[in-house]
């Protein structure tokens, strides 16, 4: 697989888990945050998040599909990657069992994804 399909596949994904969470923000959350994800606060920080992965997810797709630059969509995605799994990597021991493992994945595997492309993201022309 090339580094561009993975990007494709990554961002296509981004888009679906944002919307999920924009439209149902109690399924993704309480894997991993537990009670706190079915609590309006928590459920308002999670349509946030979703809106910033459906934000990230189509505008790495369209920057794709028009040639356009893709190197601060990378970046934008690498930068929110990092945050997640640093976030949950300092909290493993008081969010549900399984929820680090299921970040270290995820986000683990979309940094992976997103260094892959840095090299294949020439940046934009001034």
């Amino acid at each position: 697989m090339t580094p561009r399909a993975l990007l494709t596949q990554l961002n296509a994904g981004r888009v679906v888990l944002g919307a999920s969470l924009i439209v149902r923000p109690e399924i993704g959350t309480g894997r991993w945050v537990g009670g706190d994800g079915s609590r309006p606060g928590g459920q308002v920080l999670a349509r946030g998040l979703g809106a910033r992965d459906a934000a990230l997810g189509a505008g790495t797709l369209a920057a794709l599909r028009g040639g356009g630059p893709t190197l601060p969509w990378v970046l934008g995605g690498l930068l929110a990657d990092a945050t997640d799994l640093l976030a949950t990597h300092a909290a493993r021991d008081r969010l549900p069992r399984g929820a680090a493992a299921m970040i270290y994945v995820l986000a683990g595997g979309a940094l992976v994804a997103g260094l892959a492309n840095l090299a294949d993201s020439p940046a934009p022309q001034a």
